[in-house]
């Protein structure tokens, strides 16, 4: 599954993603920057998570905003 997200809106895009393409979940995810050269090695995907959870702990705790997938 390739997921291509913008670097400020990993969560928002990784959500939408997942959300539509539930088929692919099992399939190794590969990680593409929007508007960045770059081939996932492994780097990609790490500091894709590290984005991932930095922007859902900075969103759920100040703004109080909860991201549910229905």
């Amino acid at each position: 599954m390739l997921l291509e997200v913008r670097r400020n809106h990993v969560m928002e895009d990784a959500l939408g993603t997942i959300r539509y393409s539930q088929d692919d979940l099992s399939s190794k995810l590969q990680i593409k920057f929007i508007g960045e050269a770059g081939v996932d090695l492994g780097g990609l995907r790490r500091e894709f998570f590290s984005l991932l959870v930095y922007q859902f702990s900075h969103s759920a705790l100040t703004s109080g905003k909860a991201y549910h997938l229905d």
